[in-house]
């Protein structure tokens, strides 16, 4: 072998190393009694999801709006979509594969959607509950933090880097998904946890209270949940 491809190969197997290092074995081992906590093998096997939840936004204290929000994951193609309704009628769509993100709305039709967003919902993918069927691995960073409390809630922090996505996830005593922190577009967002409900043995959070930058900004109540379902490409053309 010529000394250069020795420098070559040297390395790709220092940085390969270095990758490995930034996952620490106690945040990995954390990450994983997660997903153990939230269906171990049926998470880990989690492959298509259909959700189906009404979504409340405040202004200060009071609502602002109350909206149906239908959502369709298709993991392993890395496919979101949103379906905002009001009512029975279907007003927005947002969209994300890896070709880029798509919009729709009532108002100004079809769309790209800019870059930033297509961003912040593909990070959605490795966040929220979602984020927990990869366990310890497939990650570029883990470290615990120690205790944290995330608004009125107390557990054990774990910083978590995938696939470009940030996240800290907030542990419970049970070992379960109990809030989360991350950054995007509204500020610093805060998502606290609660109504875990078991659906095809996956434990899910069915009720979320999200603030921005410590104002509540958000409610989610998780009215239906399949896990598994079929999705064939119809489900994702735009309107």
């Amino acid at each position: 072998m010529s000394s250069s491809r020795k420098y070559f190969v040297g390395f790709v197997l220092m940085m390969s190393a270095l990758a490995m290092a930034q996952v620490a074995p106690d945040a990995a081992q954390l990450l994983e009694k997660l997903r153990l906590a939230h269906g171990g093998e049926a998470l880990a096997s989690l492959r298509t999801y259909q959700e189906t939840a009404t979504l409340t936004t405040f202004s200060g204290p009071q609502v602002e709006n109350q909206l149906t929000v239908v959502s369709y994951v298709d993991f392993p193609s890395k496919r979101l979509r949103l379906e905002y309704r009001d009512g029975p009628r279907l007003i927005q769509v947002l969209q994300v594969s890896p070709a880029g993100g798509q919009s729709w709305s009532a108002i100004s039709g079809s769309k790209a959607l800019e870059p930033a967003l297509t961003k912040e919902l593909r990070d959605g993918l490795y966040q929220t509950w979602y984020g927990i069927r990869l366990g310890g691995s497939g990650r570029e960073m883990a470290r615990i933090l120690g205790r944290r409390t995330f608004g009125d809630v107390s557990g054990l922090a774990v910083e978590v880097g995938t696939q470009g996505s940030k996240t800290i996830y907030l542990v419970g005593a049970q070992n379960q998904l109990i809030a989360e922190r991350y950054q995007n577009s509204q500020g610093q967002l805060t998502v606290l946890y609660s109504d875990l409900r078991l659906v095809a043995g996956i434990r899910i959070p069915f009720r979320a209270r999200i603030y921005a930058d410590g104002v509540l900004f958000a409610e989610v109540k998780v009215q239906q949940a399949r896990v598994n379902p079929p999705l064939e490409p119809k489900t994702f053309r735009m309107p």
